[in-house]
């Protein structure tokens, strides 16, 4: 309605001053004379106040269709504040109104687009597992952090380069081009060569139309997800190792008390000296088992984090003294000079009394089986700047530089460090009682020189307790 009213204003001057101009003609052709001067006076008058009429009505709507496609321009170079006064003529305020509108959409509908990349993005870096977005041609379009720590990215690696610069491995390139190029599911267990990192690949083809921002391009992508199975991997080989392991220590005495128990089928119960000998060995072998079972199953507590843990504030030197006065007769017996030595004055430590006890009875253990005649064991205690730190040193046969970083692994064994009757467990449960207590274990040692094996306790804040009041 309301065009319709612009349209008659404007046809009205114009049909005004198309009157006008028909009388002046009419009067042009009859002659001008006195009586009918008045008459051209007001034509004239009539047509300049239509042109002048005119001339302001279009002006107005002129002015209004400029700060249209002006602010028109801005939306679409991007400044979403720009905005139409609402004014002039009714049509030109309803489009005004019309265009603030469509630009507030469009704003809030970026806005949205905006949010929902930032989510996506912060999800994508925050992901353990790797994803990358892979052309065809060996471009990678998207990648997240993950990616790039797992297949050792060079530095300045991003997205746009070229999957031959994130990886050389020709397995994982291979199963991703074989979803390219085949335009299926393609899945792999690559170890990566150099960091022998054991990764999952899975690459899955990508239609078109799931881009939204090229739905109509011809080309093919992979979806690629990088999943590490690196520690699960190597959870499943200690697995099988312990097992291999522990049935290898355990056939050990079973074949002693098999071959004890036969002998004594085969006549040597009618003498009694040997009888009791074959005796004594059955049972020595049932006490090892009984130990290496025992000690398997603390240890499979204690990595399992299931080991109950009663802590309260002990003293380090009370648990050393009845410790080493309980091993004194067997290093008497071995001829092996065992002692101890602790400054004055030490703070008592918040831990499991039981779990201290077995780590001082286990290296010191380990000092006497790794020991010969007239050698020394010394079981010392030192404050250090955030704890107190328990050592025992021997000066045995020591340990081959190539043996060390494996002297706390279960079943480890080596001639200077876990000979004898030991089940080749015992450092192990030192190394995870030591980590339940928030401490470490450390060794020094050298072929000749003996060893030194080291477990730190920390005082822990707020239990620092006289150690006089422990009396």
């Amino acid at each position: 309605m309301k065009s319709i009213n612009l349209r008659f204003r404007i046809a009205l001057v114009s049909a005004g001053m198309t009157v006008a101009a028909a009388i002046l003609v009419g009067l042009a052709a009859g002659g001008v004379s006195a009586d009918n001067s008045p008459v051209i006076i007001a034509v004239l008058v009539v047509s300049l106040l239509g042109f002048g009429a005119s001339w302001i009505l279009s002006a107005r709507l002129t002015d209004g269709v400029a700060r249209l496609a002006v602010v028109g321009k801005r939306a679409v170079g991007g400044d979403y504040t720009a905005r139409v006064g609402i004014g002039g003529p009714s049509e030109v305020s309803e489009a005004s109104e019309s265009l603030n509108q469509l630009i507030d959409r469009l704003r809030l509908a970026l806005e949205a687009g905006g949010s929902e990349h930032i989510r996506l993005s912060s999800i994508l870096n925050t992901m353990t597992d790797g994803v990358l977005l892979v052309d065809e041609d060996g471009i990678v379009e998207l990648v997240n952090p993950a990616a790039i720590e797992m297949l050792g990215a060079p530095p300045g690696f991003r997205a746009g380069d070229r999957m031959v610069t994130l990886n050389r491995d020709h397995e994982v390139l291979r199963v991703i081009m074989d979803c390219v190029t085949g335009r299926t599911t393609a899945q792999g267990e690559v170890e990566l060569l150099g960091s022998r990192r054991l990764l999952n690949v899975v690459a899955v083809p990508l239609r078109n139309e799931a881009l939204v921002d090229e739905p109509a391009r011809p080309m093919s992508r992979a979806l690629v997800l990088l999943n590490d199975l690196t520690e699960l991997h190597q959870v499943n080989v200690t697995r099988t190792e312990f097992v291999s392991n522990a049935s290898h220590e355990l056939r050990t005495p079973l074949a002693a008390i098999r071959a004890s128990t036969e002998t004594l089928q085969l006549g040597a119960l009618n003498d009694p000296d040997a009888a009791n000998d074959f005796l004594e060995r059955i049972n020595e072998n049932v006490l090892r088992m009984e130990e290496m079972i025992t000690e398997m199953l603390e240890l499979s507590r204690l990595e399992t984090g299931q080991a109950p843990m009663h802590l309260a504030p002990i003293s380090l030197e009370d648990v050393v003294i009845e410790e080493v006065e309980r091993l004194r007769p067997i290093a008497q017996r071995s001829g092996i000079d065992l002692k101890t030595d602790s400054p004055e004055g030490l703070p008592a430590i918040t831990a499991d009394r039981k779990m201290v006890s077995q780590v001082v009875s286990n290296l010191v253990s380990n000092a006497l089986h790794a020991s010969d005649e007239g050698d020394v064991v010394s079981v010392d205690i030192t404050r250090t700047s955030n704890g107190v730190d328990l050592s025992v040193t021997d000066t045995g046969r020591g340990i081959e530089a190539e043996y060390v970083p494996h002297v706390f692994e279960r079943f480890y064994k080596v001639d200077a460090s876990r000979s004898g009757s030991g089940t080749g467990i015992g450092l192990a449960i030192v190394k995870h009682i030591a980590q339940a207590h928030d401490g470490d274990v450390r060794v020094e040692s050298a072929p000749g020189s003996g060893s030194m094996f080291t477990v730190s306790f920390p005082l822990r804040q707020g239990f620092e307790v006289d150690p006089e009041s422990l009396s």
